[in-house]
């Protein structure tokens, strides 16, 4: 067994690892992470940027949101079920990591929404090649942290993955980890950070957590690795246990949706698509539907976690004279165009996802919901359009367009999740505690592994929060750490 020295040592290479291990350096300290995969950036290489407020690309673009509000809004939104310190800590340091990060040479394309009534709080990162912007841009925000690691002196060791945490009663010691090609290695550090990702493809942790079945009623992104082994090193030892849950969405359930493929799926979203579940009722005004977040909450309480939703020819014919309901600040394809002949290619290639029909009878039976209602409802909704009032659910009158014409679509939505959050108890200094509360001296948590901000639902109406959490979050953790480890050599 190699023994090693280091004064902090950094479980995982994501985000929130690779933040921490530059904030860190940068105070003097020094820093060994240890990486299972090949490669760093972990979940955040298939996302597109972090959350910030008052940063200096905010203020260059006239953005009117401030911190105190941002404050104030989120804690009301999650009802004050949230550690208020944490919080207002990550929100103050939002706009300054921002910078930090443009200081670092990541570029931003600009801080947007990711739906017109949301925030522009979203920092998209530009690609390396200064194409544009889109799923997985994040990955060169990622690559550039890494490098200003490795211009501090930080070790990185990938394909090396933590066995386990070493600890003297309440004070952890460092850690035990062990490469592809067998050396183990035995690591002395002052202080250490778990930054792992969570446990959202873990199936067993999944289910006995939040009580969801992986591929069957949640579709996670399915990042390989995310098994929450960071945070049953931390139980081992004695962490408490921190709140748990999926970070959910509303998902359509074709492969690739999410990230970009399939762009005339995207047409499903708009408000002029009734959204139906398995009994063929409708369930919500559908503009409300924009938001995700509410979107999977929304689904969640379905029959089967399943909803619909639905178009006809005259709906697609009205969003290409009009243009559609809620265009997207990073997703520019045009989702009506090649519309009618694609749709029909991939409702053949996924026939249990993407439907077609001449007639809502058709459709019905294609979709396995009772006949009766569905044409009932529709006629419903169709009359409700023509008096331009809707009386079920109050929908604003632009959005209300009759379905008719001698096509019918559809396409089936199940809760979907960006992957899981919490588990690890910590203090709003991201110090990792018992289920007492009490401090294990020198073990900080950061990312995922912590995040139990949301009570239930991601606030995405201040979009990029969880990525903008793992970086505000992993650089904090960092520093604290960095503070602590100087702290300690001062009475040496």
């Amino acid at each position: 067994m190699e023994k090693i020295s280091v004064d902090l040592a950094i479980i995982a290479a994501g985000p929130a690892g690779l933040c921490a291990s530059v904030a860190a350096a940068e105070s003097g300290v020094e820093v060994a992470v240890f990486e299972k995969s090949s490669t760093v950036g972990g979940t955040a290489n298939m996302g597109m940027g972090p959350f910030g407020v008052e940063s200096r690309i905010q203020k260059r673009t006239m953005g009117t949101l401030r911190k105190e509000e941002a404050f104030k809004r989120f804690m009301d939104y999650v009802h004050w079920q949230s550690d208020a310190n944490l919080v207002h800590d990550y929100i103050w340091n939002s706009g300054p990591t921002i910078d930090w990060l443009e200081d670092m040479g990541v570029k931003f394309a600009g801080a947007m929404k990711n739906f017109p009534t949301s925030e522009a709080t979203w920092h998209v990162v530009m690609p390396e090649d200064g194409s544009r912007p889109g799923a997985r841009s994040a990955s060169a925000m990622n690559k550039k942290i890494f490098e200003r690691g490795q211009e501090l002196g930080v070790k990185y060791y990938l394909n090396t993955p933590v066995q386990k945490l070493l600890a003297e009663g309440k004070k952890v010691t460092g850690l035990i980890a062990k490469s592809e090609d067998g050396t183990e290695y035995e690591v002395s550090a002052k202080a250490v950070i778990i930054a792992t990702g969570g446990f959202g493809t873990n199936p067993e942790m999944v289910k006995e957590y939040t009580g969801y079945t992986l591929e069957k009623d949640m579709f996670d992104f399915m990042v390989p690795g995310i098994v929450g082994d960071g945070i049953k090193m931390a139980w081992e030892i004695g962490a408490g246990h921190g709140r748990m849950e999926m970070e959910r969405t509303g998902g359509m359930m074709l492969p690739g949706a999410k990230l970009g493929a399939y762009p005339q799926s995207m047409l499903f979203n708009n408000a002029g698509a009734i959204a139906v579940n398995k009994l063929g009722y409708r369930c919500c005004d559908e503009s409300v539907l924009q938001n995700s977040a509410v979107s999977g909450n929304i689904i969640n309480y379905q029959k089967d976690r399943n909803m619909f939703r639905i178009m006809s020819s005259s709906v697609v014919k009205h969003y290409r004279r009009r243009g559609i309901d809620f265009p997207n600040e990073v997703f520019h394809d045009d989702s009506t165009e090649g519309f009618e002949e694609e749709w029909p290619k991939i409702a053949a290639e996924h026939p249990t996802i993407a439907y077609v029909a001449d007639s809502v009878e058709e459709l019905a039976e294609k979709m396995e919901i009772p006949v009766d209602v569905l044409v009932e409802t529709i006629e419903r909704y169709n009359e409700q359009c023509e008096q331009n009032y809707d009386d079920d659910f109050c929908k604003r009158r632009e959005y209300l367009i009759p379905l008719k014409g001698d096509k019918y679509y559809a396409l089936r939505y199940a809760p979907g999740a960006y992957g899981s959050l919490g588990g690890i108890k910590i203090n709003h200094k991201l110090q990792v505690i018992t289920d007492d509360y009490e401090v294990i001296e020198g073990l900080y948590g950061a990312g995922s592994d912590v995040c139990e901000l949301y009570n239930g639902t991601y606030y995405f109406y201040f979009p990029g929060n969880t990525m903008g959490f793992a970086v505000t979050s992993g650089r904090m953790a960092g520093e604290y750490a960095a503070d602590y480890i100087l702290g300690q050599e001062d009475y040496e």
